[in-house]
């Protein structure tokens, strides 16, 4: 099982997930976000996490030039597309870094699968968020039934995750790989290394 733990700010939130065995690191760098974080801070947050540990910047719309400062001034190795990014745009990024991995959220709505078949082409893993004209970040989940057709493409779910509900999915015999969980390991709109721990000791240990 894959877990994306996302919306770092502070070092020791990062260490704790890292050592019960998150398998990527999110770091927002989208300004409305409550937990943006600049690109200098995720130079420092990010240039200490282990190499198997996948260090994600999370990009709303971004320029070419947003793009080449995170790759070329931190230490992330994938990239996460989530506004309204063309294929074009994200087919660019990928030849011009082939290395770094590519995520997409897509929103879990009547275009999901028409969109997934868009970008699979270029993407290395779709997280699929709940609809939000704020891209993502509400702290709420949606119908998962949803993904029920969702197949031979890997995702994560996202959304107002905690492990009581992640529990709840993991009856259903989805085909997702994993979760990306943000809300679920806070509390009053903080990471809390007991929740961290809690939910990488259930989910990986």
């Amino acid at each position: 099982m894959y877990i994306k733990c996302c919306g770092f700010k502070e070092k020791s939130d990062i260490e704790t997930a890292v050592k019960y065995q998150a398998d990527s690191i999110g770091f927002i760098t989208f300004p409305k976000s409550k937990r943006y974080v600049t690109v200098e801070e995720i130079s420092t947050l990010s240039k200490d996490i282990d190499d198997k540990v996948d260090k994600v910047a999370i990009v709303v719309n971004p320029t070419i030039k947003d793009i080449e400062a995170l790759v070329e001034s931190t230490s992330i190795n994938t990239i996460q597309f989530h506004g309204d990014e063309t294929v074009d745009f994200i087919e660019n990024v990928k030849i011009k870094y082939p290395n770094i991995k590519i995520f997409k959220a897509l929103p879990a709505n009547d275009s999901l699968e028409d969109n997934i078949q868009l970008f699979k082409a270029q993407v290395d893993l779709f997280l699929i968020d709940t609809p939000s004209k704020d891209y993502g970040g509400t702290g709420k989940s949606y119908d998962w039934s949803i993904l029920e057709h969702i197949e031979d493409v890997p995702y994560l779910i996202a959304g107002g995750l905690d492990l009581e509900k992640i529990q709840q999915i993991e009856k259903r015999e989805l085909s997702n790989i994993g979760y990306d969980i943000s809300s679920g390991i806070e509390t009053e709109g903080k990471k809390d290394n007991s929740k961290i721990k809690t939910l990488l000791t259930q989910l990986k240990g």
